[in-house]
């Protein structure tokens, strides 16, 4: 379960790197960002949400939800919020020997590979 300190820090860190997300804490126990990032080829806003129950985090991932979405891949089973239409899949490293999720982690490193997905299929 996420404490008071660890928050703030999140969103510190948010703040620096990501200053258009903003933070939200729900009434029924979830935390998280939201915000847009910019196509850098067609220019097109894609809303980011990235959303997790405060009780699960930081020892689980914070899913990563992109609309619209990009490719009919890179999405899998939502095993932490359940969204029917999944979130985005990734490997840490690029490879299928993915680096496990640490509590070390951050929102802000999971918004990089939101980053990344837009930038790679963005036409």
């Amino acid at each position: 379960m996420i404490h008071e300190a660890r928050w703030e820090k999140e969103m510190e860190i948010m703040r620096t790197k990501f200053p258009w997300f903003t933070p939200f804490e729900t009434t029924t126990g979830y935390i998280g960002f939201c915000g847009y990032l910019k196509g850098p080829r067609s220019k097109r806003l894609f809303q980011v949400l990235m959303k997790i129950p405060a009780r699960l985090y930081p020892e689980r991932e914070p899913p990563i939800y992109i609309e619209p979405k990009l490719t009919p891949m890179w999405w899998r089973p939502d095993d932490v919020n359940g969204n029917p239409e999944g979130r985005l899949c990734y490997h840490r490293n690029g490879t299928r020997n993915e680096i496990p999720w640490q509590p070390i982690n951050t929102f802000a490193n999971v918004l990089g590979f939101a980053v990344q997905y837009i930038q790679e299929f963005d036409r």
